[in-house]
């Protein structure tokens, strides 16, 4: 039996969206409201990608 994966990928306009509500001031919760995501997976994303 295979395990099949839940994880959605993340497209261009998802990352451009959660960097402009971060920006403005939005918390991880009220984003990943937004993008239909959990607040982990938002906060992990944002974190990737300002230490890039």
């Amino acid at each position: 039996m295979e395990n099949q994966r839940t994880y959605k990928h993340w497209t261009f306009n998802e990352l451009k969206v959660l960097i402009e509500l971060k920006k403005k001031g939005l918390k991880y919760r009220e984003i990943a409201i937004k993008l239909e995501r959990s607040p982990l997976s938002v906060e992990k994303r944002y974190r990737k990608l300002i230490n890039n």
